[in-house]
Formats: structure tokens, C-alpha cells, sequence
């Protein structure tokens, strides 16, 4: 069976730039493809500096809910009393994950900074789904 194609029109046109130590992203308007402009507008940086990109790092709350990606995560993990930060679940450079794992799978695991794991695919969609709603805006 034939899949139709929706016929859909873009206007904006982004690719998610996902490093190991730091992640950002550049876009193009489809009105003036040749232009591509880079995100230098981060929650958390140094005041006055634009930076292209942000630390790849994650912060989930206790319950395991998205907190904060980027400056923002570092600085409010590396804030918090530390044996408050025993609960939250903290990842950085996380993506080496699946450079060294030879059986990368679906259950695949990563471990956060104070050792609980959480499955890689849930770490990664927390990310992924971060710089989509930070695009959109």
C-alpha cells in the first residue's frame, strides 16, 4: 500500500549539531535557503557572550522529569546541597555512551554522575525534545 505524502510546507529549516561535549544548532528560513543563521541566544551563558553552542548536559528532577539542558542544568546541579543532588539525575557528555557500548541496544543504560541509570533512549529523547521546543520558540 501506497503511503500518500502530506503536503507540507516549512518555513524553517533546523539541524540539531549533537556533540559530545556541546550541542546547538544552526537554521535557514526555506524564503532564503543560502542564509543560515546559528543559535547564539542560551539561558545560562556568560552574560554578554553568544555562544553557538551549550554544554550537552541534562538534568532530570528526582521524579525523572526534564528540568534543564545545558548551562542551565550545570550551574543548578553544581548548586544544589549535594546531598540533595544524590536524588536528581545529572548527565553530561553522555553521548560517548554509544561510541563504547559494542551491543547497543533499546535497554541500552546510561549512568548519571551520582550512579543511577536511566535508558539511554529516555535520556536522549529528553534532549532531543529540548532542542525542539527551544526551536520553535
Amino acid at each position: 500500500e501506497a503511503r500518500s505524502q502530506p503536503s507540507a510546507s516549512f518555513s524553517v529549516v533546523v539541524a540539531i549539531d549533537f556533540g559530545t561535549t556541546s550541542s546547538g544548532y544552526p537554521f535557514s528560513f526555506t524564503s532564503d535557503p543560502e542564509a543560515i543563521h546559528m543559535m547564539r541566544k542560551w539561558e545560562g551563558g556568560d552574560p554578554g557572550v553568544a555562544n553557538q553552542k551549550i554544554p550537552t548536559s541534562l538534568l532530570l528532577t528526582p521524579d525523572g522529569t526534564f528540568h534543564s539542558f545545558g548551562y542551565t542544568a550545570r550551574d543548578y546541579y553544581h548548586d544544589l546541597d549535594p546531598e540533595e543532588a544524590q536524588d536528581w539525575l545529572y548527565f553530561e557528555k553522555f553521548k560517548m555512551k554509544i561510541h563504547s557500548t559494542s551491543d547497543l541496544t533499546m535497554q541500552t543504560q546510561l549512568e548519571a554522575v551520582n550512579g543511577k541509570k536511566l535508558q539511554a533512549l529516555e535520556v536522549f529523547a529528553h534532549a532531543l525534545r529540548f532542542f525542539k521546543q527551544h526551536a520553535l520558540q
